[in-house]
């Protein structure tokens, strides 16, 4: 399906009057497409916290996200971007069922995005574990981390994924949409979040709180080419600059 409008295609004159601001860039390096994932200056790393039946009993899971960002403001959406299968450890047999975290979610339409500060990275590998469906285990205990109770899901539903109390930021979800782009190996999770904390440690107002967040946060760029052992690892530094275009986009934070 070609995403094109029924409107006049352009004259050649017009065609050549547009190309002709281009100019080749003698400083840039053509890559292959698969470069993509490498080439994105990602959000930060999430920590998603779902439940569901599990050899007939219910487990919660966690795992390790660097595709969650939000697509609406109001009502208040985030996206996470969850692969069609289950990751495989290097050396080991593929993995061949979904991932944990979409199984779980297709079971109850619920997850949590949990902000983790770069204190949290010595257990990054632990909640990274792809476990098999049928051989899953407590990721969050095995990680030394703390289940919490969020603020709104329980209002709602009998079964909900826990918060994990050491990370800085909460964001308690119901699913609205999952899509599969069509060819993609993704699907798009989409949950309007319904609840949202974060731990006093960040400060008592918007500003500050946002200003910690970004500098405690980290964000993941992948494994060291050739060396699979060492990853990419980034913090953020924060600064403001002059803003002279003031777009009426969002709402500011407010406290309940």
């Amino acid at each position: 399906m070609a995403y094109k409008q029924n409107i006049r295609p352009p004259s050649e004159e017009e065609v050549r009057e547009l190309l002709s601001d281009y100019q080749k860039a003698n400083t840039k390096v053509e890559v292959d497409p698969s470069w993509t994932k490498h080439l994105l200056a990602t959000h930060p790393v999430q920590y998603i916290t779902t439940v569901g039946k599990v050899n007939r009993r219910l487990m919660t899971n966690i795992s390790p996200f660097a595709t969650c960002l939000d697509t609406s403001y109001d009502p208040p959406y985030v996206t996470i971007s969850a692969h069609t299968r289950q990751h495989s450890i290097i050396g080991q047999p593929k993995n061949k069922g979904r991932m944990n975290t979409h199984s779980n979610i297709m079971q109850n339409g619920l997850f949590i995005v949990n902000t983790p500060g770069a204190e949290l990275l010595n257990v990054l590998d632990i909640v990274a574990i792809p476990y098999e469906r049928q051989k899953l285990e407590d990721k969050i205990q095995k990680a030394g981390l703390t289940k919490g109770v969020p603020y709104v899901l329980p209002k709602d539903h009998d079964v909900y994924p826990p918060i994990i109390n050491e990370c800085l930021a909460h964001l308690e979800c119901e699913v609205v949409d999952i899509h599969r782009p069509r060819g993609s190996d993704h699907y798009n999770i989409t949950g309007n979040v319904v609840g949202a904390s974060y731990d006093v440690s960040l400060g008592e107002d918007l500003d500050e709180a946002r200003k910690h967040i970004a500098e405690r946060s980290f964000h993941h760029f992948g494994p060291v080419s050739g060396d699979p052992t060492q990853r990419y690892i980034a913090m953020s530094s924060l600064f403001t600059i002059q803003n002279e275009t003031r777009l009426l986009l969002e709402k500011n934070g407010e406290k309940k």
